[in-house]
């Protein structure tokens, strides 16, 4: 028989924190088993739901949330679920649960910070950045450790490419999640457009140590390790990057420049005929949508 959850106080410690770390991912599969066990409390079942629910949100599986939230909305984490359900709910086009999650979190928890970050969202995705930043500050400012707040303020000046101002968030988030792999990612790809090559090579590396599948945290490593010199490790960066998404034609060619530079002919023709498939594949599927639209 499964031991319950209440018995495994150490695997469920174990569980939260990686969640609060930023390494949910690597949560999931113990949460899995925790729940199938049918010898749980009813206390302890929505615990270990909670949990399997915030792993899934956190690491991005949207499309699993409710079916571990939906029975949480009255217990103790009521505030975070009902977040967690609006924002899942919206992110995967279920308007009607979408709505009737952010109606129940206002109703019920006015003050909530969690209200501020999803006002902040709703700014972010209309490209109003100004009152975006503000929603996600009013959010920091009734809870300091709101999580993904301060990424959300940082990626913003990251897409307006005004590095200096975003290091000091992703930096920030990091505090708060220390796996966060992507204000990791972002955070070095700004160190590296600021120049700091050291601390870019720094938080590439960790961005890959906290999710490996990260393609574009690869590339960016090997892009990096090529400019020092380091180019068989910038090779085994890049050929992994390029495993990771079959349609990006970046590392191909990052790879092409980098075997031409090491006199690789072959090695380097290859890549380049990589990159003319990908675009002409590119091209067709471009033109057989825009037919199938007619």
């Amino acid at each position: 028989m499964a031991q319950s959850v209440e018995s495994q106080p150490a695997a469920l410690s174990a569980a939260l924190k990686l969640i609060q770390e930023g390494r949910p991912e690597e949560a999931i599969p113990s949460l899995v088993k925790a729940v199938a066990d049918p010898g749980l409390t009813a206390g302890a079942a929505s615990e270990a739901h909670y949990l399997l629910g915030a792993a899934y949100f956190q690491s991005g599986q949207y499309k699993n949330v409710a079916a571990e939230l939906r029975r949480l909305e009255a217990g103790v984490h009521a505030e975070r679920v009902l977040f967690m359900l609006e924002e899942s709910a919206r992110l995967t086009h279920d308007g009607a649960l979408a709505r009737q999650a952010f109606h129940e979190l206002n109703q019920r928890f006015p003050e909530s910070p969690w209200l501020h970050f999803l006002m902040g969202a709703a700014y972010e995705s209309q490209s109003d950045n100004e009152h975006a930043i503000a929603e996600y500050k009013a959010g920091l400012a009734k809870d300091a450790r709101l999580p993904n707040a301060n990424f959300a303020i940082g990626y913003i000046y990251w897409k307006d490419r005004a590095f200096a101002d975003a290091k000091p968030w992703f930096t920030k988030e990091l505090d708060i999640q220390p796996c966060h792999a992507l204000a990791a990612y972002y955070l070095a790809d700004a160190s590296q457009a600021l120049g700091n090559k050291p601390e870019a090579l720094k938080l590439y590396k960790l961005s890959i140590a906290c999710n490996g599948r990260n393609e574009k945290a690869h590339l960016g490593l090997g892009i990096l390790l090529a400019d020092m010199h380091q180019d068989q490790e910038a090779i085994d960066e890049l050929r992994t990057a390029a495993r990771l998404d079959a349609n990006d034609a970046t590392p191909h060619y990052r790879l092409a420049l980098l075997y031409r530079k090491l006199g690789r002919k072959a090695d380097a023709a290859a890549e380049y005929q990589r990159v003319q498939q990908i675009h002409d594949a590119g091209r067709k599927q471009a033109e057989e949508s825009l037919k199938d639209s007619r």
